[in-house]
């Protein structure tokens, strides 16, 4: 099967994408293709230390950002879900997965409030996941693997494909009338808050 972009992620050149990851000290960064996203992530939800938190981070409106006024790129508003069982955290994933992981704007993750094990999906869907264990990171290189992606020295990202000849574009998907910047809300019952502001360059 070719490799797949999210829906809401568009490169007009993918030639060089595949399943791999990459390893250094304390992490992995990793590509998939988008049908295997959910599937890593509930495998990794399996991985790590209860109890786990949530975090989802959503672009800044064109309002927000004059208000911001900074020259730093674009922002992000950082929002949390803290203090999670296992099964919350696989609830979020049943719910929101398949639009959190084909959204083309949102970046997200999830980690253990316990130790620095974690997860964030970032731009254009590049995994990465930080961890001082050893042990952690060799059954997160194991989850990969069994998807079919192969441990490379050095991994092609979408962001080494753009340029002025091979440009990309990532717009917010709709599913049923819901998007990515109601997750915060629906989710603000259970304890969802906003924490901050953060730069483009995280």
């Amino acid at each position: 099967m070719d490799f797949q972009l999210p829906i809401g992620i568009y490169i007009e050149n993918t030639d060089g994408l595949c399943n791999a990851y990459e390893r250094k000290s304390g992490e992995l960064s990793a590509v998939l293709s988008a049908e295997l996203l959910e599937d890593f992530l509930y495998s990794y939800l399996k991985l790590i230390d209860e109890p786990i938190f949530f975090f989802l981070e959503l672009p800044c409106s064109d309002t927000e950002e004059k208000e911001l006024g900074e020259t730093d790129g674009y922002h992000y508003k950082l929002y949390y879900l803290d203090n999670c069982t296992r099964e919350v955290a696989g609830a979020i994933l049943k719910c929101y997965g398949s639009m959190l992981v084909n959204d083309g704007l949102c970046r997200f993750g999830f980690g253990s409030n316990d130790s620095d094990d974690e997860v964030y999906i970032q731009s254009y869907k590049v995994i990465g996941v930080f961890s001082e264990s050893e042990s952690v990171l060799d059954k997160t290189a194991a989850v990969l693997e069994r998807l079919g992606a192969v441990k490379k020295e050095s991994i092609v990202t979408p962001w080494d494909l753009l340029s002025k000849d091979n440009v990309g574009e990532c717009v917010c998907i709709d599913e049923e009338g819901f998007a990515v910047y109601d997750i915060p809300k629906l989710l603000e019952e259970v304890g969802m808050y906003f924490d901050k502001i953060v730069s483009d360059s995280l």
